[in-house]
């Protein structure tokens, strides 16, 4: 029964892609929903199983690559680590699937939409379930073709277009490297699977492996370098944005991570190299989220900073709490990305928040659910984030060699506060700036819309409380003073002060002489750090010119046309032409070559 829970996402993404146009809408709709709703039902007793009963449940199917010593099969594994992933991409996935029969209502292509976020659900499930990274290889590259279609979706706009290629490029740099990591860990250990013992004399070896294995997670879970297509994602509909970036793709690097703790513990060197890269992300994406004014950007922006969180607590050798907050981050995150849709939605698919303002008066329910998914992103305390967030930067402090991580988790708490309750303020609270025309039409929306949100706030408000010792287990907190504990909390209320302070005082006269002071630094932040250009001045614009001076100049204009019909095979066809001259077809030409062949010969001799 168990193995259901794998086939029913494949068996609706197979029947509805192939068969939709007979379904129609609602048939596809009715057929996903089911699929999925039967996935999480079966989830709970997985989880059960392995939480409770403490089991473990493997399925193995049958042999896949057999090669000397290398044995590799297909099989599917479910543990404590996974049992908690299985659930709650299955849970999100399950409600999203639902969000979007609402959400798409009056898309004519919403089958094919169904279709796609099944497969992807499949590819997902693929990949946390896999006992070996040969297999985990084939969720990776599916989750990744699958985000390119759901990106891709409305493939008449070109920025979708534009955003889709983008983020299957800069992934590409990721798998390469998690390539070479399969391949190094093949050669060295003779074994793929998760559960080998790991055991090398080869230090060179014991750091590079773990260093591409966190490469591969920095282009899956958009860490900073690597970061750049997650906000241009955002051209895809609304429940792409909430199942790609809160408990799906972009958590599989954190996974990746984390199943691979073994490996990252015989290395020093790539523990102290993760926390910085999960530190400089989780500051860099929060001061990027101040400055953004389209609300999924904001949104995806404190997405890059809390899986910035989870790397980091990784790099600390805390693989429990990053799940732990990998989980939480599930709910308030699809929350607050739906929820978004739901205001887009109200608004004519308006998604400035300066254009925005006032808007709680008629969306009272849109604007609970954005404040709770607020709250906990912003470690509000007794909600999800805070029990994961506030341990997470507690236990930082404790690791005096990489105290810099503690530092920049620390800001950007404050950051995450400031933005958050921007986007609260200006979406709901600060002065209508809105167009009439929105007005005339702005509801809420329908009940399939609405009672996801209501089921992911439940999961907000209190998943970090009941799941905190079923995931956790022992963890002891740490014994420090009462001053480094609520610093978290200090800060994200100043944040959250300062924000719905400069706002409301947005129309003073002074604070826009404060703005043009702070203009450059404005154009700085809104720009992403210039990360776009740096790479398409240094990275991309290169090899552009030099595959153009190779593929074309040497080889097309090159080469080719050389032996091509303006080059070598040219001037073979005017000399055949020539030669052929000699044939005029006169009696007395043949004589006079016969003559002068004669004479040449008798001198010759």
């Amino acid at each position: 029964m168990y193995l259901l829970i794998i086939f029913f996402p494949l068996i609706s993404a197979a029947i509805i892609l192939l068969f939709g146009r007979f379904l129609g809408t609602k048939g596809a709709n009715l057929f996903s929903c089911f699929c999925l709703g039967l996935n999480v039902i079966i989830s709970c007793f997985i989880y059960y199983d392995i939480i409770v009963s403490n089991s473990i449940i493997i399925i193995n199917l049958w042999s896949w690559v057999s090669f000397n010593i290398f044995e590799t099969n297909i099989t599917f594994f479910i543990d404590s680590l996974s049992g908690g992933m299985v659930f709650v991409v299955n849970l999100v996935s399950f409600l999203v699937h639902v969000y979007s029969t609402s959400y798409m209502k009056g898309d004519p292509h919403t089958p094919r939409f169904m279709g796609y976020l099944s497969l992807f659900t499949f590819f997902m499930l693929v990949l946390i379930t896999s006992q070996n990274y040969l297999q985990l290889f084939i969720g990776w590259e599916g989750v990744g073709l699958s985000s390119y279609l759901l990106i891709n979706y409305w493939f008449g706009r070109i920025q979708a277009n534009k955003a889709a290629i983008k983020a299957m490029l800069v992934n590409r740099v990721g798998d390469a490297a998690l390539i070479a990591a399969i391949i190094l860990i093949w050669i060295n250990y003779g074994n793929v699977n998760f559960f080998t013992t790991f055991s090398s004399h080869n230090n060179t070896i014991e750091t590079i492996i773990p260093i591409l294995l966190l490469v591969g997670a920095i282009g899956k879970s958009a860490q900073i370098g690597l970061h750049t297509w997650l906000p241009d994602a955002m051209e895809g509909p609304t429940p792409v944005s909430a199942l790609i970036h809160a408990a799906t793709m972009v958590t599989a690097g954190v996974y990746l991570i984390i199943r691979s703790s073994s490996l990252f513990e015989a290395s020093s060197t790539s523990l102290i190299i993760t926390v910085l890269i999960g530190g400089l992300t989780a500051l860099f994406a929060a001061t990027v989220g101040l400055a953004q004014n389209d609300i999924k950007k904001i949104i995806a922006y404190s997405t890059c900073s809390q899986l910035g969180f989870m790397v980091l607590a990784c790099g600390i050798s805390y693989y429990s709490l990053s799940l732990f907050h990998l989980i939480n981050h599930a709910f308030f995150k699809a929350l607050l990305f739906l929820s978004a849709g739901s205001v887009i939605h109200a608004l004519s698919d308006e998604q400035d928040i300066r254009k925005m303002g006032g808007t709680s008066i008629m969306l009272p329910l849109s604007y609970i659910f954005i404040l709770i998914g607020s709250l906990s992103l912003a470690g509000t305390p007794f909600l999800a984030g805070y029990y994961s967030k506030d341990l997470l930067l507690e236990l930082s402090t404790k690791q005096y060699y990489i105290i810099i991580g503690a530092w920049l988790g620390l800001a950007a708490t404050l950051l995450t506060a400031f933005y958050s309750f921007k986007l609260i303020s200006r979406t709901f609270i600060m002065f209508q700036n809105s167009p009439r025309v929105y007005w005339k039409s702005i509801h809420e929306g329908e009940f399939n819309l609405l009672w996801p949100l209501f089921i992911l706030s439940l999961g907000s408000l209190f998943s970090g409380f009941y799941m905190k010792d079923l995931i956790l287990g022992p963890i002891i907190h740490p014994n420090i003073s009462i001053i480094v504990k609520f610093t978290p909390l200090i800060l994200s209320v100043i944040g959250a002060s300062i924000a719905l302070i400069l706002f409301i005082l947005s129309k003073n006269y002074w604070l826009l002489f404060i703005n043009k002071r702070i203009k450059k630094l404005y154009g700085f932040l809104s720009s992403a750090w210039g990360f776009d250009k740096i790479i398409s001045t240094f990275i991309i614009k290169p090899i552009w010119s030099f595959g153009y001076n190779i593929s074309f100049k040497l080889f097309d204009s090159g080469f080719i046309e050389m032996f091509g019909p303006f080059g070598v095979s040219k001037k073979i066809i005017i000399g055949t032409q020539k030669i052929s001259s000699i044939q005029s077809g006169f009696l007395f030409n043949y004589a006079l070559f016969i003559l002068m062949g004669a004479s040449i010969y008798v001198m010759l001799n």
